[in-house]
């Protein structure tokens, strides 16, 4: 239902409350706070959210940015434009949404990501956070490197960020961590191409897919304080939920066959195992390659609760080129069934949750 519908069948049923007769426009702007809050907490978009504040003061000041409703994360396309503009696409809506955003000039954002992004030159010779809503940029040490891309961002611009990368004629790459305003990155350890890295409670993780082994590497020193033997099922992502880190296992394919297994990491001491467990909860979780992030579903978006969705990709040969076609599926943990959700064509598309 669009914003407008759902806000007139609210107001048609919270008309009663209010005394004596009024016009229609004075029905709008007299609902009862409590009413206007009850709207406000259950629309499913962030530009719903923004249209719902700007209808006038009342309706403004019940619905202040430190109470955002919960959402779907939105889908940034990541390659920066000449034209100094941004496109979003709301999966809420099924739109494309412009901004016009002259700070992204020849950037490059990656995600997946929440309210901050990675903004990067062609190389790594400029790095940044940037918030494509508010503008805001928090600078970023250079590094040499040919490449680089997040591994995780920072949600306020005091924690760390951590970044894999490389030389171009090289497989091997190279750790990278830092808190904005630092004057270097602190470079961990090499790792082989391919495999799966994660920062998580001041720790790097280092899946391999050869061994299928995973590194427990202390960030201060860089020691491998543990190794932590291979589950029973390869894994394809590494992503942290409520404060533990889960291994994903899943069929990527675009058939519905397929099966996700789910495994958290417990730990005693030094000796860490991953364990499957058979549910998330109330948790979602949005991965996108090896990378994600998990959010509460709640409100308009609690049925979507235990579920994964992936944004994957396929190429295709043609005669002037390769052309690189995205898909989105969503796994329903508990029936353990596939869903491929409808997405128009764009080029290089990464999770992005907005937040004020």
């Amino acid at each position: 239902m669009e914003m407008d519908q759902y806000i007139a069948t609210t107001v048609k049923n919270g008309a009663s409350s209010l005394k004596g007769e009024h016009d229609q426009e004075r029905e709008w702007s007299e609902l009862l706070p409590d009413v206007l809050h009850l709207v406000s907490k259950r629309l499913p978009d962030l530009t719903d959210f923004a249209r719902f504040r700007a209808v006038c003061k009342n309706w403004h000041s019940e619905a202040p940015l430190s109470d955002l409703p919960s959402q779907f994360p939105w889908l940034l396309i990541s390659s920066g434009s000449a034209k100094n503009q941004l496109q979003f696409y709301s999966l809420s809506h099924g739109k494309f949404q412009t901004m016009s955003v002259p700070e992204c000039h020849g950037k490059e954002l990656m995600g997946p990501s929440r309210k901050y992004v990675f903004a990067s030159d062609r190389t790594c010779s400029s790095l940044a956070l940037f918030n494509p809503l508010t503008s805001e940029e928090a600078p970023l040490p250079p590094i040499a490197l040919d490449w680089c891309f997040p591994i995780s961002t920072s949600q306020n611009c005091t924690d760390y960020v951590t970044i894999c990368g490389g030389k171009t004629e090289s497989k091997i790459q190279t750790l990278g961590l830092c808190r904005p305003g630092d004057d270097k990155w602190t470079v961990l350890r090499k790792a082989l191409e391919g495999c799966l890295m994660i920062y998580h409670k001041r720790m790097f993780f280092v899946y391999s897919p050869e061994t299928r082994t995973t590194e427990v590497i202390e960030v201060k020193s860089g020691v491998i304080v543990t190794t932590v033997p291979p589950p029973p099922t390869k894994l394809n992502c590494l992503v942290e939920s409520c404060g533990e880190l889960l291994g994903i296992s899943c069929n990527r394919s675009l058939n519905r066959d397929g099966d996700c297994k789910i495994y958290r990491l417990n730990c005693e001491g030094k000796n860490c195992k991953w364990v499957k467990i058979s549910s998330i909860g109330d948790q979602m979780l949005f991965l996108d390659g090896g990378q994600g992030f998990s959010i509460s579903a709640s409100g308009s978006i609690q049925s979507e609760r235990n579920c994964i969705f992936y944004l994957g990709s396929y190429e295709l040969i043609k005669f002037d080129g390769v052309s690189t076609t995205y898909y989105l599926s969503k796994y329903d943990i508990e029936s353990r069934s596939w869903e491929k959700i409808s997405l128009p064509s764009m080029e290089k598309p990464g999770w992005f949750l907005p937040s004020h």
